[in-house]
């Protein structure tokens, strides 16, 4: 659920918008301010998602506000309702990164589509987040694991070369890697993972999502191809297995890297 703050120095407009927010799905106005300061304080201490402000309030004006806002919320998106038709505050709204312009009286067709709009932004930002969570902590793990490689025994050494050599070939597994290192696989799946702390099959998953992740990262690599090439027999399990560990599709991820560079 996201969270919004209203920021208008009427209170039955207040009520209004909050009315309003409360039709769409994933939004709660959880706080309300009558002028900027209030709105800026609130802001500082609570970070809500969207900020729905009128441009003339007393103490602070909204497009004031607005800037100073920014710095303490930079991820959170920025609606103006106001009684002005001024292009030149429309103009510097745009410049402020206000993501949506719309004049009282509040048509609501044209409200929720907007709301709409912004879920969509901040789904992206989530999801954006979660997949920049998700490649540092799985590089971590990985070097954590090559880090502490001196300490391994001999057999769960030799599983991870095998590993890092052989990713790409779809047949790799536990059993296979055992009987080439003349052990039973019982005995390597239970030292890998005392020794790692990851089984061997995520281990081998994670590395070759990894991988993925950073070939995605060059356009002139077709997806179906890092498929193949990360050891995925189609480009269906590639992309399950990618969306179901990272929580974007590799697409998804492609455009998310390209959109932050």
């Amino acid at each position: 659920m996201y969270s919004v703050l209203i920021a208008d120095d009427e209170e039955i407009i207040r009520r209004g918008i909050k009315s309003l927010v409360e039709k769409e799905e994933g939004f709660s106005v959880t706080m309300m301010a009558e002028d900027g300061q209030e709105a800026l304080a609130i802001a500082s201490e609570k970070e809500p998602d969207v900020c729905i402000v009128d441009i003339n309030m007393p103490f602070l004006n909204g497009l004031d506000f607005i800037e100073r806002f920014h710095k303490l919320c930079p991820d959170s998106c920025v609606v103006i309702i106001t009684g002005y038709d001024d292009f030149s505050y429309a103009q510097r709204a745009l410049r402020l990164g206000v993501i949506e312009y719309l004049l009282k009286p509040i048509n609501e067709e044209e409200f929720s589509g907007s709301m709409k709009k912004i879920k969509r932004r901040l789904d992206a930002r989530d999801s954006n987040e979660k997949m920049l969570k998700w490649v540092t902590d799985n590089s971590k793990e990985y070097t954590n694991v090559e880090d502490k490689r001196s300490s391994y025994s001999a057999i769960t050494k030799a599983a991870l070369d095998r590993l890092n050599e052989y990713y790409s070939d779809e047949s790799l597994s536990l059993e296979e890697t055992a009987s080439i290192l003349h052990v039973s696989a019982p005995y390597l799946s239970k030292t890998f993972k005392e020794e790692t702390g990851d089984t061997f099959h995520n281990y081998l998953q994670r590395m070759r999502l990894r991988k993925a992740a950073e070939m995605l990262k060059d356009e002139n690599n077709m997806v179906k191809e890092i498929a193949y090439a990360c050891g995925y027999s189609s480009l269906h399990y590639f992309s399950a297995a990618f969306k179901r560990e990272t929580g974007m599709s590799p697409v998804e991820y492609r455009k998310s890297v390209i959109n932050r560079d």
